[in-house]
């Protein structure tokens, strides 16, 4: 049977935490914009309620909609079946995994946003591999969720570096890999909040964000990467080649907006708000 959303007066939003392990170092950033969106949907009427990623039930509990972090496999199943259930979620747990990095490579070269050369390894495959036909100086990075610790994304130049960090990849259970070739260039991260709602971008060292005539043709191709795997609520990283190209080097859902908190988390309840119909 699906889910029946009742009219709730008024409507309940549940906003669902990030797994603690996939939030090294972020813990209370990512908690931090979780809650300001919560606020601000109680702000406009909502009532609000909350559930850790790791601890969702097997069914989703009646309310208007689920707004979530949650990025792990377990996490994302039990909200898939969710989904099928008829629950309403930002972002859509599917949109999530696509931008695992054994997936985005070829989603996004189907709709051509520039991104880096990457090849996706076995951790197997690249252990038998790297000592004999090492891919060259690059990134090597797990392929599912993004970051557990430092040692999940490792600049490596030689094989014997790359063959020490897949020694530690097997000692922590990592499975499978991505290498990515570094690009030379100038570093942005970029927040944005969609499709045309939000986007702020500036050099990681930068307090203020780039101005609107060099941030433009980067939120142009962030909006694509972003649709191309079906995320509303988004961050990442670009390179800016010497001569001015960017290149997506990274594509997230749902960051901590942890440098414009405050402007992203008004947008992303009126997004929220227009995405569930609340008030209409």
């Amino acid at each position: 049977m699906r889910l029946s959303v009742a009219d709730y007066a008024p409507p309940l939003i549940y906003g669902i935490y990030r797994e603690k392990a996939l939030s090294p170092g972020k813990v209370e950033a990512d908690a931090a914009i979780l809650e300001a969106v919560l606020a601000g949907l109680r702000g406009m009427g909502c009532e609000v309620a909350t559930l850790a990623a790791e601890d969702l039930p097997a069914l989703p509990p009646p309310a208007h909609g689920f707004v979530h972090l949650a990025q792990g496999p377990a996490a994302l199943t039990r909200l898939l079946a969710w989904e099928a259930h008829g629950a309403r979620l930002i972002n859509p747990p599917q949109a999530v995994r696509r931008c695992w990095r054994r997936f985005l490579p070829e989603i996004l070269a189907a709709t051509g946003v520039p991104y880096p050369r990457t090849r996706f390894y076995t951790l197997e495959e690249a252990e038998s591999l790297f000592s004999r036909s090492f891919p060259g100086p690059g990134w090597l990075k797990r392929a599912e969720v993004h970051a557990e610790g430092p040692g999940d994304v490792v600049r490596v130049n030689s094989p014997a570096a790359a063959l020490l960090v897949l020694a530690d990849f097997r000692r922590r259970g990592i499975e499978a890999l991505v290498w990515q070739e570094h690009l030379p260039g100038r570093e942005v991260k970029f927040y944005g909040v969609g499709p045309g709602r939000f986007f702020w971008a500036a050099t990681p060292k930068d307090p203020e964000p780039l101005p609107p005539e060099m941030a433009a043709p980067l939120a142009e191709l962030a909006a694509r990467a972003a649709a191309a795997v079906g995320l509303s609520v988004f961050g990442g990283d670009l390179i800016l080649l010497p001569q001015g190209r960017p290149v997506l080097i990274d594509l997230n859902d749902w960051p901590s907006f942890s440098r414009c908190r405050e402007a992203a988390a008004r947008e992303i309840v009126h997004y929220v708000c227009d995405a569930f119909h609340l008030g209409s």
